[in-house]
C-alpha cells in the first residue's frame, strides 16, 4: 500500500528538525522575493515543481541559461537504445537530514513517481526500473521516449527526495536550502548545512506569496522586498530612470504567445485566410513599439537559442492582400472582404490571467483592419477551457513556450499539434507532422532530430497552424543591492550562487 504524504496547508509550518539559527544572519546574506505563486505544501509529489524554482530541491537533470540540458543529480544519462536509458547518480549526494542518495533510492523515488505522479504516468506509462549498481539504475520505457533527458529536467516530472522520509518536511530534499517555515503567506529557507554541492552563498531566503501585481511592484519600491517576480509588463516602464530599483530580464525568450486558428470552421480552416493573418501581423511593431521590455521579435516558431530553428514568419501586408485576392476574397462596401457571402471576420480570445493578450490582440485588430479582415476581441477566463469548444471562437492567443522551460521541442510539438492530443485546440490533423514527432520520439540522438525538427517548422509555417505573435523572457524587478541579479530563464529563481 502505497505511503501517503501528511497534507501541509494554509497553518504555519514549523520544522523543528530543521533547526533555526541560534541569531539572525546579516542582512547582506538575506534576500527577499515576492511572487503570485503559493507554495501550498512540500508533499514532492504533488507540490514538488517548486523545490527546484526555490533552491531546497534538485532535479536529475536541469536546462541552463544557454539552452542546454545537462546532468544534475545524475553524474551521466546514456541512451542504450530508443526504449533503454542507464542513469549514473554522481556521489556522495545527501538529502538535507543527512541521508545519503544512492541507487536503490532513485529506483524508489522513480517507481513512486510512476505510480502517483500523473505527469510521470502519462509520459513514461509502463517503465520500469532496475538497480545495476550503487550509483546506477536502467530505465526502460515502454515505447520510446527520445526528449527523456528534457522530461528529467522537468519540475514537473521527478523531484528528488528521501524515499526513507516517513512524511514531508524540510530537510528531505537535496538543494542548497532547506526549508525552515512555510505558511499560507510564505517560505522560509536557510542554508542546508549538509549540501552535498559546495558554498552556498546566501543565509536566508525570505518568499512572500502576493497575488496582486501592483503590491510586488510597491514592495520593492518601497524597501520591503528585494525582488518581485511576475510584474506586470506595464510597470516596467517606470524602472528605467537609473536610480532605485530596476528592471532585470532573462536570458531567454521562453514564453510564447500563440495565436492558434480553429480549422474546425470558416473563415480560418483557409489557409489562405491563415496565411494572410500570417502576413499583416506586424512582429517587430508589436514587441518594441506596443509592448516593450521584456518582449522580443519572434521570426518562427522556436526561438533563436535553438540552432535548428528557421526564420518562417514575416510580415508582408502587399503579399498578404494578394494572397487573398487569389482566394477570392473581395473588398466589401465598408472595407472588410467577402467570399461567397461571407464576412472575412474573426473573433480572438484574450484572457484576464494574461492582460497583455488583450494589449496585443487590440493592436492585431488594428493591424489586420487594412488588409480586410475584422477582428472582434472577447475575454475568457480560461483561455484553454474556452478553446476546447470549437464554436465560439477563430484565433485564440494563449502563452504556451515552443520549447517549454526544458527546451524541448517534442514535448511541445506532441501536445499541441499532433491529431487527438489533448491541448490541440485547432484542431491540426496532419499524418505527415504526426509520423515526424513519432520518429522524433524514437530519436534520442540529437544530430538525427535536426532534419526532422526543421522538416515539422515547415510544415507548421506552410499550413499556418499556429503562429507566434510575440516572445518574451522572465522579467523581474530588482533592488540596488540585488541590481546583479538575472532572472532564471528556467525557472532557477534562486540557488547556490545567488
Amino acid at each position: 500500500m502505497p505511503r501517503r504524504w501528511l497534507s501541509l496547508l494554509a497553518v504555519p509550518l514549523f520544522l523543528a528538525a530543521c533547526g533555526a539559527p541560534e541569531s539572525p544572519p546579516p542582512e547582506d546574506a538575506v534576500v527577499r522575493v515576492v511572487t503570485p505563486y503559493t507554495v501550498r505544501s512540500l508533499d514532492p509529489i504533488k507540490q514538488g515543481l517548486w523545490s527546484p524554482e526555490w533552491g531546497y530541491g534538485e532535479l536529475l537533470m536541469r536546462a541552463t541559461e544557454d539552452g542546454r540540458v545537462e546532468p544534475w543529480l545524475l553524474e551521466s544519462l546514456d541512451s542504450e537504445s530508443a526504449t533503454s536509458w542507464l542513469l549514473r547518480l554522481r556521489p556522495r549526494i545527501r538529502f538535507a537530514n543527512g541521508n545519503p542518495l544512492a541507487a536503490e533510492g532513485l529506483k524508489a523515488i522513480l517507481d513512486r513517481h510512476l505510480a502517483e505522479n500523473a505527469l510521470v504516468k502519462g509520459t513514461l506509462a509502463g517503465a520500469e526500473t532496475q538497480v545495476l549498481d550503487d550509483r546506477t539504475l536502467r530505465l526502460t520505457t515502454s515505447r520510446p521516449v527520445g526528449n527523456l533527458p528534457h522530461l528529467l529536467a522537468d519540475e514537473q516530472g521527478i523531484s528528488v527526495f528521501d524515499p526513507a522520509a516517513t512524511e514531508p518536511a524540510g530537510d528531505i530534499y537535496t538543494g542548497p536550502f532547506r526549508v525552515r517555515s512555510l505558511s499560507a503567506e510564505e517560505l522560509v529557507l536557510e542554508r542546508n548545512p549538509n549540501y552535498w554541492g559546495g558554498e552556498v552563498r546566501l543565509d536566508e531566503a525570505r518568499i512572500r506569496f502576493v497575488s496582486d501585481p501592483q503590491a510586488r511592484v510597491l514592495a520593492v519600491r518601497s524597501g520591503e522586498a528585494d525582488i518581485a517576480l511576475y510584474p506586470p509588463t506595464d510597470a516596467l516602464a517606470q524602472f528605467t530612470n537609473g536610480s532605485g530599483p530596476s528592471v532585470a530580464v532573462a536570458a531567454q525568450p521562453l514564453q510564447h504567445l500563440r495565436a492558434i486558428p480553429n480549422l474546425h470552421k470558416a473563415p480560418m480552416n483557409d489557409l489562405a485566410a491563415r496565411q494572410a493573418f500570417a502576413l499583416g501581423v506586424d512582429y517587430r511593431q508589436l514587441a518594441e513599439d506596443v509592448l516593450g521590455t521584456p518582449y522580443r521579435t519572434p521570426t518562427g516558431l522556436f526561438p533563436d537559442v535553438v540552432d535548428y530553428a528557421l526564420p518562417t514568419q514575416r510580415t508582408d501586408p502587399a503579399e498578404a492582400a494578394r494572397v487573398l485576392d487569389a482566394a477570392g476574397w473581395a473588398t466589401g462596401p465598408d472595407g472588410i472582404r467577402q467570399r461567397d457571402g461571407a464576412r472575412l471576420a474573426v473573433t480572438m480570445l484574450t484572457y484576464g490571467s494574461q492582460p497583455d493578450t488583450r494589449t496585443v490582440a487590440v493592436a492585431i485588430q488594428s493591424q489586420l483592419r487594412p488588409l480586410g479582415m475584422e477582428v472582434t476581441i472577447a475575454s475568457v477566463d480560461d483561455n484553454y477551457a474556452a478553446m476546447r469548444d470549437p464554436a465560439g471562437w477563430d484565433v485564440g492567443l494563449s502563452f504556451d513556450g515552443t520549447l517549454g522551460y526544458t527546451y524541448d521541442p517534442i514535448g511541445p510539438l506532441r501536445s499541441f499539434l499532433t491529431s487527438g492530443a489533448q491541448r490541440n485546440f485547432g484542431g491540426v490533423a496532419d499524418p505527415e507532422l504526426d509520423a515526424l514527432v513519432t520518429q522524433l520520439e524514437a530519436t534520442p540522438e540529437e544530430p538525427a532530430r535536426r532534419p526532422m525538427l526543421e522538416r515539422a517548422q515547415e510544415i507548421v509555417a506552410a499550413n499556418r497552424y499556429v503562429v507566434i505573435v510575440a516572445q518574451r523572457s522572465s522579467p523581474a524587478i530588482v533592488a540596488e543591492s540585488f541590481a546583479g541579479y538575472r532572472p532564471s530563464s528556467v525557472l532557477h529563481h534562486i540557488g547556490a550562487q545567488t
